[in-house]
């Protein structure tokens, strides 16, 4: 059976999301700041990481390694280039599912 999150183009899902009538993608930035921020720990796993929505609010001088999880490779290499910074300090890893 084939997954339609690995034929979804995130652009495409970028832009519904962050319509005025869902607002998930405003939302769960909010979200993923409070848990980066909140918490006490040196590594947190993100899964369904997308795009990358809330990486913006990673303090590299607080985590050690932060997980990036999707089964959408190319949501994962969108990452990779939109937070380039955070993979030269080896902050993002990204793993790749099948």
């Amino acid at each position: 059976m084939r997954n339609p999150w690995k034929e979804i183009n995130l652009d495409d899902y970028e832009k519904h999301m962050s319509l005025h009538s869902v607002m998930q993608l405003q939302t769960m930035n909010r979200i993923m700041k409070a848990q980066f921020g909140d918490y006490p720990v040196v590594s947190a796993m993100v899964l369904g990481v997308a795009g990358g929505n809330g990486l913006e609010h990673i303090d590299p001088d607080k985590y050690q390694t932060v997980y990036g999880v999707d089964i959408n490779d190319e949501y994962l290499h969108v990452v990779e280039k939109r937070y380039a910074d955070l993979l030269s300090i080896n902050i993002i890893d990204h793993k790749y599912l099948s």
